[in-house]
């Protein structure tokens, strides 16, 4: 068991190392993502804001009042999302043109962090805000975020491999090995979907009780 984890380990910074500059460029489309999720919430006119402060207050007084949440429900929307998602990354990252809708999504899911951060410390104040966040999506989003960029590298040396290689049997190796990937990480958002709802809700649940 041990060796199968170094191997798992090695496997994993060999990835890394390998592809060290199309993972820097990602984590930067991700931060640009955050950075423009703060700066639209917080150049909102108030009337936003208010709606923002609404939403995210009736949702603690929920949790607050022990209202019942339908966990299977959400694991059921949250798996079908997430499954979807994959089966939609794999195939628009083996096409040239789709490549860029990657890091798109990559930009846009930083936006939404970056939006929920802001949201709930404009909200609940910074203390209050960060521990929500915490709670909220922190967990699921240490699983989410390394798959999909799993996908985008794999999908980024795919679309390499075509512009560069036009050897056929180049081509269906690097096709096969991506959608092996996009399996693996597809496995990883569904356990992001199983933390987020049941892991994650507990955690906030618990954490709301003192906000």
């Amino acid at each position: 068991m041990k060796k199968n984890k170094n191997a798992y380990i090695k496997i994993i910074l060999k990835n890394l190392q390998e592809n060290k500059k199309i993972y820097v460029l990602l984590l930067i489309f991700l931060l640009i993502g955050i950075v423009l999720g703060v700066f639209f919430i917080n150049n909102s006119d108030e009337s936003q804001k208010n709606e923002v402060r609404e939403y995210i207050n009736n949702f603690v007084t929920t949790l607050k009042n022990n209202n019942s949440i339908d966990k299977n429900e959400l694991v059921n929307v949250s798996l079908k999302r997430n499954i979807l998602m994959g089966i939609i990354l794999w195939f628009i990252g083996s096409t040239i043109i789709g490549l860029p809708l990657i890091y798109f999504f990559v930009l846009y899911k930083g936006l939404c962090i970056g939006y929920t951060i802001s949201g709930a410390i404009i909200a609940l104040g910074t203390g209050k805000g960060v521990a929500f966040c915490l709670g909220s999506i922190l967990l699921h989003n240490i699983i989410f975020i390394p798959a999909l960029f799993f996908i985008a590298v794999s999908s980024t040396k795919l679309c390499y491999t075509i512009m560069k290689n036009r050897t056929k049997e180049n081509i269906k190796i690097e096709i096969v090995r991506h959608s092996i990937l996009s399996a693996l990480a597809t496995l990883f958002f569904m356990l992001s979907s199983l933390i987020e709802v049941y892991i994650s809700t507990n955690l906030l649940t618990f954490i709301i009780k003192y906000i």
